[in-house]
């Protein structure tokens, strides 16, 4: 018979496993917590678990109220950066540990990695919440559609009437996007086929482009940061247009005047989708260096009427929208704060042929 010592065991784990005593300091680990911090086992021995996990208090809470309840406590979603560079998405669980007298001595946190398939599935949870909001997108869609007709008319008459250049350049863009909702109002308004699968090749640097073009930066400084390697992929453009330009208004409105955005891309081939398989994804990031995210509104974000904005200053759809379109696409999108930083980022999948 082959037997198989604690020791054995405890290595083979693929969840992280960390012992803190009543001190918080870590006393035994296993391989695949070393994994996740990113640390030798002799370098996370007798060391405080809140120096491991600077900027951390959700660990250390669960910690502290696992021990003083004498129960399990479960986080189901959290993000750890164990060292800098690197930001893990993990549910979190403290158990505490009693000695055979039934006294504490300590509390045992195990991390579990969320592939990026869990991370899609939650944001389909969140998408979901938009269905009841379908009537009320109809009513709107219907509604804007005259007025959308009239502004398309001001605007081929001032481009008749000549002007130079410029004005020619302002009355064609305000047309392509008068087309562009347009066709937008007809997909909700059932005139267009809303669940087909977008087919149209697009380039992904051309749509962030034409994004700033709508997004006049005024005291902001614009940063752009693009890799020139990045292919083709296919989506809905007029839908793609519609995510980044809510991210980048958001980030104005959040960097304030005199503030910083960069759009940085990329491309990742290291996206986990299910055990054993990795995907290649472009990788597009809306960074601001406002003040960000309000403690109150962090968790929800991503929900409908959901917004830290003051009252008539934001309608709380926008990144509801953005999670809707994302997840259309069989992407991910989540956003990461870094010090002096917020990052919005939004992974979309290279379909070979």
């Amino acid at each position: 018979m082959v037997h198989f010592t604690p020791d054995v065991l405890w290595d083979q784990l693929t969840t992280g496993v960390i012992a803190v005593d009543n001190a918080g300091v870590v006393q035994t680990v296993n391989s695949a917590a070393e994994r996740l911090l990113g640390r030798a086992r002799r370098h996370l021995l007798g060391v405080p678990l809140e120096n491991l996990l600077p900027g951390h208090p959700v660990a250390l809470d669960l910690i502290h109220r696992a021990r003083h309840l004498s129960m399990p406590c479960r986080v189901r979603t959290a993000q750890l950066s164990p060292f800098p560079g690197v930001l893990l998405a993990v549910s979190l669980t403290a158990v505490p540990l009693e000695d055979a007298e039934g006294q504490g001595v300590g509390v045992l946190l195990q991390l579990e990695e969320m592939g990026t398939l869990e991370r899609i599935e939650a944001g389909q949870r969140r998408h979901e919440t938009l269905d009841s909001l379908e009537t009320l997108a109809l009513t709107v869609a219907h509604e804007v559609k005259n007025p959308l007709a009239g502004i398309r008319g001001v605007a081929q008459l001032l481009e008749m009437e000549g002007g130079g250049e410029s004005v020619a350049t302002g009355t064609a863009l305000i047309c392509t996007e008068v087309d562009r909702i347009s066709r937008l109002l007809d997909a909700l308004l059932g005139l267009a086929d809303r669940h087909s699968t977008p087919e149209e090749a697009v380039n992904i640097h051309e749509i962030l482009d034409h994004v700033l073009l709508l997004c006049p930066p005024g005291q902001i400084h614009m940063q752009k940061d693009y890799d020139p390697s990045l292919p083709t992929i296919r989506g809905d453009r007029d839908q793609l247009i519609q995510l980044f330009l809510n991210l980048v208004r958001n980030a104005q409105d959040a960097a304030g005047e005199q503030g910083t955005i960069c759009l940085h891309t990329r491309i990742s081939a290291q996206v986990r989708l299910e055990q054993g398989r990795r995907h290649r994804h472009i990788v597009v990031e809306v960074r601001d260096n406002g003040p960000g995210i309000a403690d109150s509104v962090r968790q929800r974000l991503f929900l409908p009427f959901v917004t830290s904005k003051s009252r008539g200053a934001g309608s709380g759809l926008g990144l509801a929208i953005v999670q809707k379109i994302v997840y259309d696409h069989g992407g991910l999108v989540e956003v990461v704060e870094q010090t002096n930083q917020t990052i919005f980022r939004v992974l979309l999948p290279v379909n070979l042929p």
